[in-house]
């Protein structure tokens, strides 16, 4: 009984916290959005979502960003990982801390260091320009739609490099020597093996890049402002000073966690299917 107590107060913090800064704020957000600013109750908000078209745009361009931006980070950061997973511990380990730091940068700071590398006076703008000789109206354009995702694609690679880095460590070897030995070519090998053992780490790890990209504001709204039309930004937006409208904000709020909810229970459904005996 002692023991249990103790196990009890433990794990009380935890739940404190949980209760205060997790499940408080999601609850006052849900019933805020059932209430006008008059305190009517009102489905409204939510039929605006929507009725509206910059609501449904913000949806649609929220889904298309994330998945374009964790694809492409996702990619990169799996080839980035298979590399950095075949250097010596000491190196990789290295590596890996410094690979880490980015990380750790808020959007602003992120969004300034591509602002002063591929602005559009930016350092490798003007270097490219003076290699080949172009007008200044070329450039990379990191302000369009392509250029946010590779942005936040960029940003994304040192997450998904440090999950699939781990899954090729554990890797089992057994099983593509044995590939090899039955006669597999190395194309049979990825192809039979190898990429069905790594599809479930890599699905988790989109799925976590994936959460955060429909989340993301302050990179791509340091770059572009409100030119952009995220779900993000329209939350952001209806809490500002000049559109306050509360309720409005918490029920798109609502609505990107039950897009989040939505797609990372799918992401994980088939990251279970893709495990072995799933």
């Amino acid at each position: 009984m002692k023991n249990i107590r103790r196990d009890f107060l433990l794990i009380l913090p935890f739940f404190v916290f949980l209760g205060f800064f997790e499940i408080y704020p999601i609850l006052n957000l849900f019933v805020k959005s059932f209430f006008s600013d008059k305190g009517s109750f009102t489905l409204q908000y939510y039929r605006n979502i929507f009725l509206l078209d910059q609501y449904r745009l913000a949806i649609r361009n929220s889904l298309l960003f994330s998945t374009s931006a964790s694809l492409f980070g996702g990619i990169l950061g799996t080839f980035v990982g298979y590399f950095i997973s075949h250097l010596k511990r000491s190196t990789k380990n290295f590596l890996l801390s410094l690979y880490s730091l980015p990380l750790t940068l808020s959007g602003l700071v992120v969004a300034f260091a591509f602002i002063v590398l591929l602005g559009r006076n930016g350092v490798l703008n003007q270097i490219i320009r003076l290699l080949f000789h172009l007008h200044k109206d070329y450039y990379i354009d990191i302000y369009s739609w392509p250029g946010i995702v590779f942005v936040y694609g960029f940003f994304q690679i040192p997450l998904m490099t440090l999950t699939m880095a781990a899954v090729f460590e554990n890797l089992d070897k057994s099983i593509v020597e044995a590939s090899k030995n039955l006669g597999a070519t190395t194309f049979q090998t990825w192809r039979y093996v190898i990429i069905p053992s790594l599809a479930p780490g890599f699905v988790s790890g989109l799925s976590i890049q994936f959460a955060g990209m429909l989340g993301a504001f302050g990179t791509v709204l340091a770059l572009v402002g409100g030119e952009k039309n995220l779900l993000s930004i329209q939350i952001y937006f209806q809490t500002s000073e000049s559109t306050y409208n509360l309720p409005q904000s918490a029920a798109l709020s609502v609505a990107l966690i039950l897009i989040i909810s939505v797609v990372l229970s799918i992401l994980n459904l088939v990251e279970r299917k893709l495990k072995p005996g799933g």
